[in-house]
């Protein structure tokens, strides 16, 4: 029977041994961990990306014909927050579509209408804050879409249509980008 205690004796001591070892070692690493983490703070890139899709149907006066343009199209916006030592917004644009003609109410024309229109475009803009992120950023982008004809030959009726967006950013964060204004001339 004291054989048995013995050797019970014997495990518990080396368990405790082994618990004593890991919860030292745990220690030693987790001190190791903390002070390579606060060396490596000022070297961490933090990069953030957003995307945004903002369909378009309006139906716009056609400046060249004096008619009317039901435009369909989508522009979307692709966000990159980068972090480093400064905060770095990078905002591209990529707009496309068509557009047939309307009446006023936006019918489709029947007779005497001619091929659609399709137009695409891309843009981009990059704002830098070397002191890091701003609590509050404001930005237009502006965007211009040249809308032609899908003919063989010219018809004589491009036109230009500019769009601009409105964005918003809170601590770098964005909100949906608002579509301020469409404006149209005959190029």
């Amino acid at each position: 029977m004291k054989t048995f205690v013995r050797n019970k004796d014997v495990a518990r001591t080396t368990m405790m041994t082994n618990v004593k070892r890991l919860i030292t070692i745990s220690a030693v690493l987790l001190a190791a961990t903390t002070t390579a983490a606060t060396d490596a703070q000022a070297q961490v890139t933090t990069i953030v990306n957003y995307s945004f899709n903002v369909p378009i149907a309006k139906v716009l006066p056609n400046p060249c014909t004096g008619g009317f343009t039901l435009v369909n199209g989508t522009t979307t916006l692709a966000i990159t927050a980068l972090q480093q030592t400064a905060f770095q917004l990078k905002t591209s644009l990529t707009s496309s579509g068509s557009g047939k003609d309307v009446t006023v109410d936006g019918l489709p024309v029947i007779f005497g209408a001619l091929p659609d229109y399709e137009y695409s475009s891309d843009g981009s803009l990059i704002a830098t804050f070397p002191d890091g992120i701003p609590s509050y950023f404001e930005h237009t982008l502006p965007m211009a879409d040249f809308l032609v004809r899908d003919a063989s030959t010219l018809t004589g009726d491009s036109y230009m249509m500019r769009t601009v967006l409105r964005l918003k950013f809170n601590n770098g964060i964005p909100s949906a980008p608002v579509l301020e204004s469409i404006s149209v001339a005959c190029e």
